[in-house]
């Protein structure tokens, strides 16, 4: 149980933060409020969410108090948005802003002016946690997925330990909700924990929240039904809520500190039931309590800016000077003979070891925890140089065999994980489980196949928890993969939107250091769902995560395994990126030796020699696995028809949002012409939405020669080859595509142009009655062979 005088501190603590917090809001000068307010203090513009700040600095000094009394490593995710003031109040008075930003936050009352006079400022500090700000690690500019990053971020760190704070609100979205079953994946052997503070303040920008309108009977039902321990904090009991909330704070530390030494001393923790607090306290707690009549603490009209006239209407400077002098700020410092500001010894006494405050988390920093993945050996993963081009293979199986082995070579440095929405099976990766398992804390019956308690592979069917707990995971300095189907990346692009807003921020930072890459797999792809039809069709995914910077996003599409092999090694040698690579799990013609595959890794566009002739007519291109396929087999069919023409084929395994292939060949143009030609038309099939590679091409000067095919968002449940009939990206499509540009550049006739045309036409017609009769596709193209 606290002691009286921890009581005593922890007010001090709150007052200090709370006072902080709000001139941060509202003050552009007198920050101290050595005197009365006068309008030339306030800002010209008012931004900021004051309603969450008190419930952020009540979380923030209790946390302090357990790192303080335990010595213990904590990391504080705060969850509700635009709650930056709170965080920043408590980062000044640890003395983590004056650490890392010294000429412009020295720890007096200039720093507390730059932080006033900043906040919400052009060229400032945001109004919501970011990465600029010490010890963050979730951006915070979206709500919902603070808890399945704090879940991610105590894997593999066994002494961590992450408070999280979550708005009642923010626990209405869809993400947070999952977050909540990853009670189930976590082993407390040799994981951190997650302690969920849930912040009930009851209302939300303009209504109430759902909890906010529970009982105390139905939070504790619904909590325990999710598998944990809830505890009760309510302002509204006789108890103190600064003694009720120590308490649970304790008692939390306790349970922990419990659950993991059985665990740890070999005991089997079947559910283990971890702590969360359910904190009721008022929003905009300690502000103006009503104003003009109207209700502000405990209401939704606290939310934002409260008595927001202050820089010119009298009545509610008023209310804004009684408001600070409330909270008696002069009395908890004093000014050393160096300027300094010295805060009262029971503020002191709260104040954590330099080394351990929140602010100071070196997990949170990136490169000085990072550990290189020990790479496996490719030349006896890939398929050797005997291997016949075009002998058919697994391009996912042979990831699966390179994470089993990158497993094995790292199993001592426990810092690889994989994060799959219960799809590793599926996607062809189930070589990792020769090495490892699927991670399961709950019952394990006698027929589960691949589970234990501390596997590396984390499952369940949310992709949100797992791109959020990988999130965690790459941002404290670990490597991991999330491979998922095509069609549901979806789920996720905002989340994937959001990391990748971190790492850019992340970059002009003098004090973060680069982080492994979040490395996103995308298998199951559209041109092989036609069992699964329409609903699992959509590559949007690829194609959103394109329009963001060059430098963070690459997307690989290798063509076979071997190329597979490469893309999946360089990706987990990448820092501060995203990458997405894009692989189909059946089998598929192998084209590339290793050593090829290697070549073509470097710029990301290859000419396919073995495939071309010299100084081509037209040029065909292929970008992604199963249309590198079709385009081939086209290759081979318009030879048929057409023995002198000269095709050069061209096999495209890269894109940015700046255009085709590597940076390093963007940085080239010239190469373009190289490549495509100057002046022969180009039939390129896609991977993806055509309007993708268009507006990747739309600045090169010969972007008019091209005829883009892709997904034209047709589809159903039909035969593998159909849908590319569908799509326009058959083969037979591809032939019409460049016997037109052939005859356009008068390679051909026009009754040579009409003739090919015709035929091909009447081979699709062949081809969609031939499946409406058998129900497959016929034997020469479910079984196509490469021949040169």
């Amino acid at each position: 149980m606290a002691h009286q005088q921890e009581i005593v501190a922890l007010k001090k603590f709150v007052r200090a933060t709370n006072f902080l917090a709000t001139s941060q809001i509202y003050l552009k000068k007198n920050v101290l409020h050595k005197r009365a307010l006068e309008h030339s203090d306030i800002k010209p513009r008012l931004l900021g969410h004051w309603g969450t700040c008190p419930g952020i600095n009540f979380v923030y000094a209790n946390v302090n108090r357990l790192i303080s009394k335990h010595k213990r490593s904590f990391v504080y995710l705060v969850g509700p948005g635009h709650g930056f003031p709170a965080v920043q109040a408590n980062l000044f008075m640890e003395g983590s802003l004056s650490h890392f930003y010294p000429d412009t936050i020295p720890y007096n009352e200039d720093g507390i002016t730059d932080i006033c006079q900043k906040f919400s400022a052009a060229y400032g500090y945001p109004s919501h946690a970011n990465p600029e700000a010490p010890g963050q690690i979730l951006e915070g500019g979206e709500l919902g997925y603070s808890l399945s990053v704090a879940w991610g971020a105590v894997l593999d760190n066994p002494d961590l330990i992450a408070a999280c704070l979550i708005g009642d609100g923010e626990s209405e979205t869809g993400p947070l909700a999952a977050s909540w079953y990853a009670n189930r994946l976590v082993s407390p052997k040799n994981n951190g924990a997650v302690l969920p503070i849930v912040h009930i303040n009851g209302y939300k920008i303009s209504g109430p929240t759902r909890m906010g309108r529970m009982s105390h009977e139905e939070l504790d039902l619904e909590f325990r039904g999710l598998g944990y321990q809830p505890i009760i904090v309510d302002d509204q009991l006789e108890e103190d809520v600064y003694l009720q909330m120590a308490a649970a704070m304790d008692k939390s530390y306790e349970m922990i500190n419990d659950i993991q030494t059985r665990a740890r001393a070999g005991e089997d923790i079947v559910k283990p039931r971890w702590p969360v607090i359910l904190m009721r306290t008022a929003k905009g707690w300690t502000g103006t309590a009503e104003f003009n009549g109207k209700k502000l603490e405990g209401n939704c009209e606290s939310h934002q800016v409260i008595v927001n006239k202050c820089a010119s209407d009298k009545g509610h400077l008023d209310a804004l000077n009684t408001w600070l002098a409330s909270y008696k700020f002069s009395e908890l410092y004093s000014i050393s003979d160096k300027g300094e500001l010295i805060f009262d010894q029971d503020i002191q006494s709260l104040l954590p070891p330099k080394e351990l405050s929140c602010g100071r988390q070196h997990l949170s920093y990136g490169g000085e925890v990072v550990r290189a993945l020990a790479q496996p050996d490719l030349e006896k993963l890939a398929y050797g140089p005997e291997t016949p081009r075009g002998h058919r293979g697994l391009s996912m199986y042979k990831m699966g065999e390179w994470m089993r082995d990158a497993f094995k070579l790292n199993r001592d440095q426990r810092n690889l994980r994989i994060f799959c929405p219960d799809e590793t099976y599926s996607n062809q990766l189930q070589a990792v489980f020769e090495e490892t398992s699927r991670a399961w804390q709950w019952p394990i019956e006698s027929w589960d196949e691949d589970m234990s308690r501390d596997g590396r592979v984390i499952e369940l069917l949310s992709e949100n928890l797992l791109f959020g707990m990988l999130h965690g995971y790459t941002v404290t300095g670990r490597h991991a993969m999330f491979p998922t189907y095509e069609a549901f990346s979806q789920v996720v692009s905002s989340m994937a939107d959001q990391y990748c807003k971190y790492v850019y921020a992340s970059q002009g930072v003098h004090f973060r250091k680069p982080v492994p890459a979040c490395n996103v797999v995308l298998s199951s792809l559209l041109e092989r769902q036609d069992h699964n039809g329409y609903s699992h069709q959509n590559p949007s995914f690829l194609g959103a995560m394109l329009e963001k910077h060059p430098k963070i996003i690459s997307a690989y599409l290798p063509a076979d395994g071997n190329s597979t092999l490469v893309y999946t090694e360089r990706a987990y040698a990448d820092r501060d990126k995203l990458n997405i690579l894009v692989a189909g799990k059946k089998d598929l013609p192998q084209w590339l030796t290793l050593n090829e595959a290697r070549q073509q890794a470097k710029d990301g566009v290859m000419v396919w020699d073995f495939a071309s002739d010299e100084s081509p007519d037209v040029v065909l291109v292929g970008c992604g696995d199963y249309v590198t396929q079709e385009a081939m087999a086209s290759l081979v069919l318009i030879r048929e028809l057409l023995p002198r023409v000269r095709i050069r084929f061209v096999s495209v395994t890269e894109l940015t949002s700046s255009g085709l292939g590597s940076l390093e060949f963007q940085s080239k143009p010239w190469l373009m012409d190289e490549i495509f030609t100057t002046d022969k038309g180009v039939v390129f099939n896609y991977h993806g939405y055509p309007n993708t590679i268009k507006k990747l091409v739309f600045d090169y000067k010969g972007s008019k020669r091209f005829r883009i095919k892709g997904y034209e968002e047709e589809g159903s449940t039909t035969t593998p080859f159909d849908m590319g009939v569908r799509n326009g990206t058959s083969r037979y499509h591809l032939v019409i595509d460049m016997a037109y540009k052939l005859f356009q550049q008068s390679v051909i006739d026009e009754t040579q142009h009409v003739a090919i045309t015709t035929d091909m036409l009447q081979r699709l017609v062949d081809h969609r009655n031939y499946i409406k009769a058998n129900g497959v596709d016929p034997e020469s193209i479910e079984n196509w062979v490469w021949t040169r």
